[in-house]
């Protein structure tokens, strides 16, 4: 038996040597054989669907490919967890983000219960909306990855990014707030930011939060267990 999918490919060739009356009677027959049998028109839209799936996993996997330097090794990103792992999850967030806070802990959790797990995690705020993430940055450079993790934690739980609120922040975390509000300006922060939101844009992840595993874009948050899914997938195709 032909497929349905070649010979409603066929058709219109077929049907073009036809005369008028011809080409209604093939359309009619057509028809009545799709009515008698719906569940082709289901197989038909399925192998579509599929075939959808497989173009989108491999634009995903070229996008990847593309940005791996930028994604998997820049020095100047926070990572923890295993740094020699053998999975590399990469998590972008934007701390005026309602998810992004629970995507994050997601991760975390996730590199704290997998010791084979490497966690990076890319500060993407929205243009205009970045002075957590400017303050952020600020404490990573000078404070180390500890104090920007405590600073992750109450940029989430703060109310607002207001200086007053980043001056608490930083009083917290025993930094200066003046100097942390003079680095802010630096325009290599803004440059990193830049880098990030660009870096999201080409791998069409759109808003934050989104994750990326080394075969892998995953748009959105998603729980602990899933990550986890996804990580012993990786370790599979290694």
């Amino acid at each position: 038996m032909i497929p349905l999918g070649l010979a409603l490919a066929a058709a219109p060739a077929y049907a073009a040597g036809l005369d008028p009356a011809q080409r209604a009677a093939f359309r009619a027959e057509v028809r009545a054989y799709l009515l008698d049998h719906p569940e082709v028109i289901d197989e038909a839209l399925a192998a579509a669907e599929a075939r959808r799936y497989s173009d989108a996993v491999a634009d995903d996997l070229a996008r990847i490919e593309a940005h791996r330097v930028a994604l998997f090794h820049d020095p100047a990103d926070w990572s923890g967890g295993n740094p020699t792992g053998d999975v590399t999850l990469v998590t972008f967030v934007d701390y005026g983000c309602a998810t992004c806070g629970p995507a994050l802990a997601a991760a975390r959790a996730l590199a704290d219960s997998d010791p084979g797990l490497r966690l990076i995690v890319k500060d993407a705020p929205a243009p205009g909306a970045d002075r957590a993430a400017r303050f952020a940055r600020v404490v990573l450079v000078l404070a180390g990855p500890d104090a920007y993790r405590r600073a992750q934690d109450a940029l989430f739980a703060a109310p607002d990014a207001a200086p007053a609120t980043l001056d608490g922040i930083a009083r917290a975390l025993g930094l200066d707030p003046a100097g942390v509000a003079r680095r802010m300006d630096d325009r290599a922060i803004a440059a990193a930011l830049a880098a990030n939101r660009g870096l999201m844009r080409d791998l069409d992840l759109g808003p934050p939060p989104a994750h990326v595993f080394e075969r892998t874009l995953i748009r959105g948050d998603l729980p602990e267990a899933a990550l986890a899914a996804i990580a012993t997938a990786m370790r599979r195709k290694n």
